[in-house]
């Protein structure tokens, strides 16, 4: 039965063999040989009653102390079962026992068990006096390096060092690691330091340490240290750490030097080298660079670096570039988009207006079944370009999919309310949110904020900021600079003034949040004043959000402050920034200085998007150059740039500011039929003013009553304080009383601006109708209407 036992033990059935052990006990004495497979069979059971019950059996019948092998089975046997102490206890009884029976098992738990088994049992070892092998050591390290707990370091580092095992390069450069990743930096350098014979695995361990704790200039410094060192040359790890902090530093000089040593060592071809110089370009923000490095020279292109260049373009602001790579990517056969992938180019194609798009790529995830109540930025990416595409319906229904959202998924509803001017809907929302018990977030007192500053409650607003105080939201900086804008938002200059002076601390964020505030509440000298504190007394430096709100609040003071804000550009190196050159380039539009608008457009230092041609189109018209519009418009499309919404306001404004009545008629049938896109309000309002200023005001006031005109077979109501406005000034212009009138008479049951009274009454008097001008006049200052006086910053 002997053999039968030990052949069953090889064959795993374990009850079976344990069954055939029982039955021979009751026969005749097993043999010693047999023991090892039955205690195998025992450690493979999920309980240890067999396995005592047999070294029982084997204690009383005295064979333990006869067989090293049987005593070494035994302590294989409790530590596969995990009874350690058993274990120990087995280990302690042995009448020989050696470190190789340790070093097995501390190779075992290595690959089997947790890491405390592995740092008990080196303990165990160490108590016994048993001396491990240089293989046992480095598991050990590894398992305290896993376990991060500085004391326990401090422990095996310790024992190294007093057995001797500091000669060994390979114990010393897993304690370099060790504390590298327990974030002891100091100590990883100290080991370093009193290493002899130091390996690149040894520089690499402390490169990769520095770059990891964002520590740069040391890498840069190790790297020239290493340079100098005989008989070792820096490989592939060395120059991903090199990349990866020229990149974080912003340092495209260092990067640019690291990219030709890989060339001349003939390692530029390697897939993870040649994705961390696209990936450092990127972080450098030289996106030409980096898209030569992508399209020339990763032959083998990961999904990493199509991410990577995707997110670089979203996060520039480059819709269109992004979305074509993703369209790119979705062509590579070999390389399919992830929900990264997914995340980055929803706010592009959301940016772009292309719900389609997005239809697209959410019917692509529900296919994959990705997981989007457990990615939180899929699904927020999802909702808000829903929201932003104002298909505020899709997002709602997608928000109701989620069957146990969390606080980040109520969070992009409300943004998405917010988006598309729909507060009240939003604040249900967040009353849902406290009536479900959802944890509110930092994020979620932002939206808040925006909610009450857009419908312009401050009673709301000083009420949500009562509950931010309760939560302990009031010192976080992100929700004190949402606080600041609500209240400059409601006109509440001085509680935005009080909360700012209170603030514990506060970022650039912060500084552009007042100084914007103060720009469009009207109060540009405090603006100002604010700007230049903020340079003097803090050290700030301007970034491109403060540039653009000086130069939106500047043109009420001066032209002079433009062209000083445009030397602050060129100081602050942004002229590269398209945001802030399409800016410039309407501001000087706007104070007349077109000349200069045009020299700014036509220059290459920053990559001109969809809204620099608009810009510029319509800086033309409001310039009484609607020649130059027209022109621009053929250049543009020959540029590649499909015209859109925008685009088609600002051809219509010029063409009726110049008399082009033509020109502006092929315009809106060219935007109906050959680019398929409806006319909103603002369209008709042009159209109105233009055909007004052409004297066919019947034909205007036909336009009006039915909403359509030409090829557009889209019924719109027109019934708008700005289509009237613009028919009333073109009565006033041709001096038609009949339609003039009727159009007052619209004007005046909507509470329309005081000009357009103003317009009726200039009417009435052009006319010699004295009485009825004076009646509106009448009725005008009845109501306490104001008009306000214009400014000019037209140099005479």
């Amino acid at each position: 039965m002997n053999p039968l036992i030990r052949s069953f033990c090889q064959t795993r059935p374990c009850l079976q063999s344990l069954y055939l052990f029982k039955r021979l006990l009751h026969i005749s004495e097993p043999e010693i040989s047999t023991f090892p497979s039955i205690l195998n069979s025992c450690s493979s059971l999920p309980f240890p009653d067999a396995g005592l019950v047999n070294h029982g059996y084997l204690i009383k019948c005295g064979g333990f102390g006869c067989c090293v092998n049987v005593g070494n089975d035994f302590l294989w046997m409790y530590v596969k079962l995990g009874e350690f102490q058993d274990a120990y206890k087995v280990f302690e009884e042995m009448p020989e026992s050696s470190g190789d029976v340790f070093d097995s098992i501390i190779h075992w738990l290595r690959r089997n068990r947790t890491y405390e088994d592995v740092v008990i049992a080196f303990e165990k070892m160490v108590e016994f006096c048993v001396f491990p092998s240089v293989q046992s050591v480095c598991h050990v390290i590894r398992a305290y390096s896993d376990l991060n707990s500085i004391e326990k370091g401090h422990f095996v580092h310790d024992y190294v060092k007093q057995n001797g095992f500091d000669d060994h390069v390979l114990v010393m450069n897993l304690l370099i690691s060790m504390y590298v990743k327990m974030g002891r930096l100091d100590l990883a350098q100290q080991v370093f330091d009193k290493v002899i014979h130091k390996d690149i695995v040894s520089w690499n361990s402390l490169f990769t340490g520095y770059a990891q704790n964002r520590n740069w200039h040391k890498v840069f410094d190790l790297f020239l240290c290493l340079r100098r060192a005989e008989n070792l040359v820096p490989n592939v790890v060395t120059f991903l750490a090199l990349l990866s902090s020229a990149g974080h530093a912003r340092g495209v000089g260092i990067g640019m030097s690291i990219h030709g040593h890989l060339i001349c060592m003939g390692l530029y071809l390697d897939v993870q080298l040649g994705t961390a110089i696209f990936d450092m370009y990127a972080k450098c923000e030289r996106l030409d660079y980096a898209q030569i490095v992508f399209e020339q020279d990763l032959i083998n292109k990961t999904l990493v670096s199509w991410n990577a260049l995707i997110a670089m373009y979203k996060q520039k602001g480059y819709s269109q570039e992004a979305a074509d790579v993703y369209e790119w990517l979705v062509m590579e056969p070999n390389v399919k988009p992830d929900s990264f992938s997914f995340a980055n180019v929803l706010p592009a194609y959301a940016n772009l207006g292309n719900i389609q798009r997005i239809k697209s790529i959410h019917s692509m995830i529900v296919k994959r079944a990705l997981d989007m109540e457990g990615d939180i930025v899929l699904a927020t990416s999802m909702l808000d370009a829903y929201g932003k595409c104002s298909d505020v319906k899709a997002s709602e229904l997608l928000f109701a999919c989620i069957h146990h959202p969390n606080t980040a998924t109520w969070n992009a509803l409300i943004s998405v309310y917010n988006l598309n001017n729909q507060i009240e809907k939003g604040m249900i929302i967040f009353r849902e949110m406290v009536r479900c018990k959802v944890l509110l977030d930092p994020i979620t007192m932002v939206a808040l904020f925006q909610s009450c500053g857009q419908m312009d409650s401050l009673k709301q607003g000083n009420m949500i900021h009562g509950l931010g105080l309760s939560k302990g939201f009031s010192s976080h900086l992100m929700v004190g600079n949402a606080l600041i804008d609500m209240y400059m938002r409601c006109g509440c200059t001085k509680s935005a003034e009080v909360f700012f002076h209170s603030m514990p601390r506060e970022n650039i964020v912060t500084w552009n949040t007042m100084i914007c505030g103060y720009m469009k509440a009207g109060c540009s000298s405090a603006g100002l004043g604010l700007f230049h504190q903020m340079q003097s007394e803090k050290g700030y430096k301007p970034d491109s959000v403060t540039i653009i709100s000086l130069l939106r609040g500047s043109l009420a003071i001066s032209a002079g402050y433009v062209e000083l804000f445009h030397g602050y550009i060129l100081k602050l190196g942004l002229a590269s920034e398209t945001l802030v050159m399409n800016t410039l380039i309407d501001s000087f539009a706007k104070i007349g200085i077109i000349e200069k608008a045009r020299a700014l457009f036509t220059q290459n230092d920053f990559r001109k998007d969809q809204s620099s041609w608009n810009i510029m189109i319509a800086g033309y018209g409001m310039n009484g150059q609607g020649s130059e519009s027209s022109k621009l418009f053929a250049q543009m499309q020959e540029n590649g740039y499909v015209p859109d919404s925008i685009t088609f306001t600002s051809l219509l404004s010029s063409c009726s500011h110049c008399g082009l009545i033509e020109d502006g008629c092929k315009f809106f049938d060219l935007m109906i039929t050959k680019h398929k896109i409806q006319p909103t309000m603002e369209h008709w309002t042009c159209i109105i003013d233009m055909l007004g200023r052409a004297n066919g005001l019947e034909e205007a006031y036909d336009v009006i009553r039915s909403g359509t005109y030409q090829n557009s077979s889209k019924c719109v109501p027109l019934d708008s304080i700005a289509v009237w406005g613009a028919l009333l000034s073109a009565c006033r212009t041709n001096m038609n009383m009949k339609l003039g009138e009727l159009a007052g008479q619209k004007l005046s049951k909507m509470e329309s601006h005081c000009l357009y009274h103003s317009l009726l009454s200039n009417l009435y008097s052009s006319n010699k109708k004295w009485g009825e001008a004076t009646e509106i006049r009448r009725v005008f200052e009845d109501r306490k209407g104001m008009k306000k006086p214009g400014l000019s910053s037209l140099k005479s």
